[in-house]
């Protein structure tokens, strides 16, 4: 139980990589967005952010344990009560799917977070003046 635990912390320590860079790039896009929108910068803010995006893959994480640790408490329920509720080879497959599916959705929630903040600083717009030009015709000159 023990190497399967440390091999999905394994995996999760991947997610981690790729959440620290999706959540680097939301970031620093939701930054720069806000400077040029003209809100003012919060390190607090700034902060709360970055703690929610630990708290998530700290989740994420745990989920994975979770689901690792279904096939191990089965074996500790056959063995104790002599009762099987659900096959070995059904909740392996399960817990498998378990950990993918989380590792799976932790990245798209976070990338698509990451590609809104792309899509949203891509249209800030800078403040430039728009000149239009209007002739006026002096009818003496016709």
């Amino acid at each position: 139980m023990l190497e399967a635990i440390i091999s999905t912390l394994s995996i999760m320590g991947w997610l981690g990589i790729v959440l620290g860079i999706l959540v680097v790039v939301n970031t620093l896009c939701g930054t720069m967005r806000n400077i040029y929108e003209g809100q003012d910068f919060t390190w607090k803010r700034l902060f709360t952010g970055l703690l929610k995006s630990v708290a998530f893959y700290i989740g994420a994480a745990m989920v994975g344990v979770a689901f690792t640790m279904l096939p191990y408490i089965n074996e500790m329920i056959i063995a104790g009560f002599n009762v099987t509720l659900l096959s070995t080879e059904l909740l392996n497959a399960l817990s498998s799917v378990g950990v993918l599916g989380t590792v799976i959705s932790t990245i798209t929630v976070q990338g698509k977070k990451a590609i809104q903040g792309i899509i949203e600083l891509a249209q800030v717009s800078a403040d430039t003046e728009q000149i239009t030009w209007e002739v006026w015709e002096d009818e003496e000159d016709l």
